[in-house]
């Protein structure tokens, strides 16, 4: 069996509690203890200056002295913040003797209990342990925990008991249903974004969307919306927080050819996909059908690759939904045209050979790239969806002047376990990616900081790369 195995969460308002030693870590757990409510006394040779300002404003009880005997008596816990094994050891023989809960930082030994890595938002607690085995990585979770959960979950919980509570106050404080069927309105209340309407100060809403299901009400469909979410270039590790969010609370996604299936795995989905000259949906079907699925109430995450605004149509999307009068919310995503050529050690700038780069479109070679003009314009040339039209572009540029040895790369399927990069000078590019067998989707480069990828060990292998860096 684990050690520490069960958790619990304390009632320690007003209860005495005990703290040995006064440094940063002792501090840590002194203010922990101070928002559970505890009346903490802290016993040390010295105090950092944090613990001597709480005892300045009265929060706190100083004994500046070694820890000695006698010094739990009455307490309900006490942590053993010290760097010494047999202060600890006398800590925890005194504990044990009085029914003191204590824990010993880093000194399994000596804990009755595991202090778990806290996220606290207002009345909401969460807490992460490893049973003492790993707090480095509780405390890494908490980190990432206290990231996802604004202090909108707070008020969140607020809101839920008052709704609660008005809820059992109709039937004389007890439930009118079945604890099954109870349980089965909750459930239909708490499915949606309730903590992202708080955060919009929407917080009336979701006190009437709990207070109906409650009541057993139909759910109101009238309340439908769509975000507009960048996944990211292709690895779901990727998307943003607040896009994790509302995939997690959406009812259906409509997502686009290049997004990672993970995303999207068990969800209610459409394939909205779209690849050049074979448009399954096209964009007019796609704003109609956001649009519907809205009108039936149901929260849509159109869940796009790349940025939404980086040629992506999010802004045709976003018209479509505003002409309708659909709610909407735009969440910006990694760019591939980014990320894909970090992840092949490549930056878009670099002080010491580009301070400009451009992003442009492949689509058309011949048209709406004024591929004259642009091609000695910026230090870095950055294509997306471009790699069908290679030659072509390549064309242009020598012809509009850029050297034909300027240092030039393709990046496929950026980020991904499958990445492929090429590297070559512009002149040879297209040869190069024809030999490599390189396949859409894939990023065009061009620009001095491709030589920058010579320093990474993966171009290290690669001889078209060491001969572009040249001699170390």
């Amino acid at each position: 069996m684990a050690a520490f195995g069960y958790p619990v969460s304390l009632d320690l308002e007003g209860r005495r509690c005990v703290v040995v030693g006064g440094g940063t870590v002792a501090e840590h757990k002194v203010q922990g203890l101070l928002d559970a409510g505890a009346a903490v006394t802290v016993v040390a040779g010295a105090f950092t200056s944090a613990l001597r300002e709480l005892a300045a404003r009265g929060e706190v009880e100083l004994l500046h002295r070694p820890y000695a005997r006698g010094d739990l008596a009455g307490a309900f816990l006490t942590i053993a913040a010290t760097d010494d094994g047999a202060v600890n050891a006398e800590v925890f023989a005194e504990a044990s003797g009085g029914n003191v809960l204590c824990n010993a930082v880093d000194d399994v030994a000596h804990c009755h209990f595991a202090a778990p890595s806290i996220v606290r938002r207002g009345d909401l607690t969460i807490s992460v342990s490893t049973g003492g085995k790993a707090p480095a990585l509780a405390k890494r979770l908490r980190q990432t925990l206290s990231a996802q959960f604004g202090d909108e979950w707070g008020v969140l919980v607020d809101v839920l008991a008052e709704s609660r509570a008005a809820a059992l106050a109709r039937n004389g404080g007890t439930r009118d249903v079945d604890f099954a069927t109870w349980a089965e309105r909750w459930a239909l209340a708490l499915d949606g974004d309730l903590a992202g309407m708080v955060r919009d100060g929407r917080a009336a809403e979701v006190a009437e969307i709990v207070r109906s299901a409650l009541a057993g009400e139909p759910p109101s469909r009238s309340d439908g919306s769509v975000a507009i979410v960048g996944a990211g270039p292709g690895d779901p590790g990727l998307i943003s927080v607040r896009g994790r969010q509302l995939l997690d609370a959406a009812d259906v996604v409509v997502y686009d050819r290049l997004v990672h299936p993970s995303l999207w795995e068990g969800k209610d989905a459409v394939d909205a996909g779209k690849e050049p000259g074979a448009h399954r949906v096209d964009q007019a079907q796609i704003n109609e059908l956001l649009v519907r699925l809205a009108r039936e109430g149901r929260r849509v995450v159109r869940l796009k690759g790349g940025d939404p605004f980086v040629f992506g149509r999010g802004a045709e999307e976003v018209d479509a939904l505003a002409a309708a009068g659909i709610r909407y919310e735009v969440v910006p995503g990694v760019t591939s045209a980014v990320a894909a050529l970090g992840a092949a050690g490549i930056p878009v700038t670099d002080r010491r050979v580009s301070s400009s780069f451009a992003v442009v479109t492949g689509h058309c070679a011949t048209g709406e790239v004024d591929w004259d003009r642009l091609a000695m314009a910026v230090d870095t040339l950055v294509v997306l969806m471009g790699l069908r039209r290679l030659p072509e572009i390549v064309e242009r540029l020598l012809a509009a002047g850029r050297p034909g040895d300027t240092p030039a790369a393709v990046v496929g399927n950026g980020s991904l376990p499958d990445q492929r990069v090429v590297t070559s000078t512009l002149a040879e590019l297209p040869a190069a990616v024809a030999l490599a067998g390189v396949s859409p989707p894939a990023v065009i480069v061009v620009g001095d900081v491709v030589r920058l990828r010579g320093s990474d060990l993966s171009a290290a292998r690669d001889p078209l790369a060491e001969r572009l860096a040249g001699p170390s």
